[in-house]
């Protein structure tokens, strides 16, 4: 009899070692309220549907922010916070001078964009005015951004669990800046009288009054990571994600940017041009590499 109680009794102790072991606890690593920081390298790209601007690249750029987490059970959770992003993108402009579109703009005496207007061209080519044909442009802009996504986890086993991102993002535009290639540079010395510009490229051009009217932006974020619990309090995580911009980065029609060069250039004295001002339609994208530490 004393054989089976000590055989039960031990069963019992070992069941319970099993049970405690494999199945996860409420611990710290589930509070209602998280907060970490995290760091982000993304190449972005820009893409547009506009057949007469094309997409040339991507930009490698990076983020960090304070990050913040509001649970509502034990697998969701509210994952927003606010952060810095610093991204980019490449793309290029149509050259077709045989239908009259080649991208151009002008420059005043301090280097400041020139919203042309129609009329007389004497009135532009006057004295320390530039104009550059354009080939291509490089941006890089810096946004503070809000994430707004909802987290799904698994449970925790050996310290590890695995999510995925499912939500928005708004950014608000803090600079936009460019580097723009040139096939022609010309400076005006009065009238039609100009010096050719022996440059190729010009970098730090502030373009933010060609970017969006309404300095903010809204878009998709999706991805999927993983989470290592190091202590009671603090784990470490990595995920890999995707944004879509819902909204265009620039003006849809530009205020500096006009495609009718071969119209221009061949006005002489007292001659009118009618400016055509181009379309633009262009949508942020990226892929985020992130990595960070919650608490």
């Amino acid at each position: 009899m004393r054989k089976h109680i000590l055989l039960l009794l031990t069963l019992t102790v070992s069941l319970r070692f099993v049970s405690q072991t494999t199945t996860p606890t409420p611990n710290d690593f589930d509070k209602k309220y998280r907060f970490g920081l995290r760091v982000s390298g993304q190449p972005t790209w820009f893409s547009t549907t506009d057949k007469k601007t094309g997409s040339n690249g991507s930009v490698f750029g990076w983020g960090f922010g304070l990050n913040m987490e509001y649970r509502f059970s034990d697998v969701a959770c509210l994952l927003t916070g606010i952060g810095g992003d610093f991204e980019g993108g490449k793309y290029t402009y149509k050259n077709d001078p045989s239908n009259n579109y080649q991208v151009a703009y002008f420059t005043d005496e301090n280097d400041e964009f020139i919203t042309p207007t129609n009329g007389n061209v004497n009135k532009i080519r006057k004295n320390g005015t530039k104009a550059y044909l354009i080939k291509e442009r490089k941006v890089k802009t810096t946004y503070v951004t809000i994430p707004l996504i909802l987290k799904l986890s698994t449970r925790e086993y050996n310290n590890l669990k695995y999510f995925g991102l499912f939500g928005g993002e708004i950014g608000f535009r803090v600079k936009a800046l460019a580097t723009d290639s040139y096939s022609e540079g010309r400076k005006y010395t009065g009238d039609s009288l100009y010096t050719t510009i022996p440059i190729t490229e010009q970098s730090g051009m502030d373009v933010s009054k060609d970017a969006s009217l309404v300095p903010i932006r809204v878009g998709l974020h999706v991805g999927a990571g993983v989470e290592y619990r190091v202590a009671p309090t603090t784990s470490f995580f990595g995920s890999i994600s995707y944004f879509k911009s819902f909204t265009n980065f620039a003006k849809n029609k530009s205020e500096y940017l006009f495609y009718n060069w071969n119209e221009f250039d061949k006005a002489g004295n007292n001659s009118n041009v009618s400016f055509s001002f181009i379309k633009q339609q262009l949508i942020y994208n990226a892929i985020r590499i992130n990595v960070g530490i919650m608490f």
